[in-house]
């Protein structure tokens, strides 16, 4: 019988993953789309849709990657009518000269993904034939251990020319269905420098201190908040707590940050990690992300 998910059990956790084939959309990766993780001894869901109301945003869910938001592949090349690379999705045709736009929904011709399921990990494939010296591969693997949930990622640069692009995960958090509001506490482990506020009153909303924000009341609109100026080898990037319920979810990684944004809004708070991707012909590149969960 056909499915539009896949389950991966582990002792603690109960993830589930979007079957590359039934994604929409020309924003986020296909490969690994985590649209729940579950805390089975606590009984506690940790994420939530971008959106409440159907047919509003951008169709994120849970752990939604995306590569290239604001560094698409051989977009500036491309002249209207031809085609750019996507990764993790496919090859996406340029409407016009506007910029890339990753809000816009793109014509697109998906990328083949083989994937490897078992009992406690799965692993997509995804090839990215060569057009307009551009090709890749990049493989994805999803592996339970414990109450800790690791993204494993392998990208191969196969084309003539090189990528400059980045990755991040829209980590849309809920935590127990609880709004996010003065209950709500996420912690950073040094001190970056918040760089950009975004529009949406976010002073009126959060308290920016240098290594924690909190909420000043349930945060009825949109909100964005970018932090730069990361020092090297920091672990973890970010901790996200529900105090009366002593429930969180952390996220930390084997490589630098190049910034982590904060978009957020009434029933729905998401860290962004962003990973910068310099790869030459030839060269190939790997980094793990890793969540911790607990109650």
């Amino acid at each position: 019988m056909e499915t539009n998910e896949y389950i991966v059990n582990g002792d603690e956790l109960t993830v589930t993953i979007r079957v590359p084939e039934t994604c929409t959309g020309t924003r986020f990766d296909r490969t690994g789309w985590i649209t729940q993780v579950r805390l089975e001894s606590a009984g506690i869901d940790f994420c939530v849709p971008e959106s409440l109301i159907a047919g509003q945003g951008t169709g994120g869910e849970g752990l939604s990657g995306e590569f290239g938001i604001d560094q698409a592949i051989g977009y500036d090349e491309a002249v209207p009518g031809e085609t750019f690379v996507k990764l993790g999705i496919g090859a996406l045709t340029k409407i016009d000269e506007e910029g890339y736009n990753f809000a816009r929904t793109y014509p697109v011709e998906a990328y083949e993904v083989r994937t490897e399921v078992g009992r406690s990990e799965i692993r997509f494939t995804m090839n990215v034939p060569e057009h307009n010296g551009y090709a890749a591969k990049l493989v994805k693997k999803i592996q339970i251990d414990g109450r800790r949930l690791h993204v494993h990622y392998k990208l191969d640069n196969l084309g003539s020319k090189k990528i400059s692009t980045n990755e991040y995960v829209h980590n849309f958090m809920g935590i127990g269905g609880h709004a996010v509001g003065p209950d709500y506490v996420l912690n950073l482990p040094y001190a970056p420098k918040l760089n950009i506020l975004g529009d949406g009153g976010v002073e009126d909303k959060l308290q920016l201190s240098p290594d924690r924000v909190t909420w000043n009341a349930e945060a009825g609109g949109e909100y964005y908040a970018l932090y730069e100026g990361f020092a090297n080898g920091e672990d973890p990037y970010w901790e996200l707590r529900h105090t009366p319920s002593g429930a969180g979810v952390s996220e930390s990684g084997d490589f630098d940050a190049a910034k982590l944004g904060l978009w957020g809004a009434g029933h729905v708070v998401a860290p962004e990690v962003f990973i910068d991707l310099e790869l030459e012909a030839g060269e190939s590149r790997e980094w793990v992300r890793t969540y911790a969960f607990w109650a």
